[in-house]
């Protein structure tokens, strides 16, 4: 009987701390978790950090294709928190979970005229899709305070797939 009842609660705090995101998906490398709240980009990184994650980085064309694909099956999104930042005016962003310089060395997918620091205020990397702008999954930075959706990351996991949707 106890073992039933310590089973049964295992369950609901696993389905209860899974709750807040809207697809778990394995890449290659990793694992991502997509949210279904919105919160700030810090916010963002803190609570991915407390789930024992990052916001996510993009290392290349691939990964990028992956992450894409996943965002594309979720509930239109048209701004999604990832982990680029710039602790300045300058212009070099960094992921935040590796400390990696983002240039032309590396990587980037961003819209074209991106980064623009608009309003000066703009020091946070998301994924921007407006089809009403002509711009379909391209990096942009944005103000940090905005409440967004994000994707989580840990790296090191086998590729599949796993929804995970609260049942009401």
């Amino acid at each position: 009987m106890s073992f039933r009842i310590i089973a049964a609660f295992l369950l609901c705090y696993i389905a209860l701390c899974q709750a807040d995101f809207q697809k778990k998906q394995n890449l290659s490398g990793k694992t991502v978790f997509v949210s279904k709240m919105k919160k700030t980009w810090f916010d963002a990184k803190d609570y991915c950090l407390n789930k024992g994650y990052t916001l996510a980085t993009v290392k290349s064309a691939k990964e990028n294709g992956e992450l894409t694909n996943v965002l594309k099956t979720m509930p239109v999104a048209t701004h999604t928190w990832i982990g680029g930042i710039r602790h300045s005016q300058e212009n070099n962003f960094r992921w935040e979970g590796t400390q990696k310089q983002i240039d032309s060395t590396v990587y980037t997918n961003w819209e074209q005229g991106e980064p623009n620091n608009g309003r000066y205020i703009e020091f946070c990397m998301e994924y921007w899709n407006d089809v009403t702008k002509n711009v379909e999954w391209k990096w942009n930075d944005n103000d940090c305070k905005q409440e967004q959706i994000f994707v989580c990351e840990k790296r090191g996991i086998k590729k599949s797939t796993q929804h995970l949707t609260r049942k009401m």
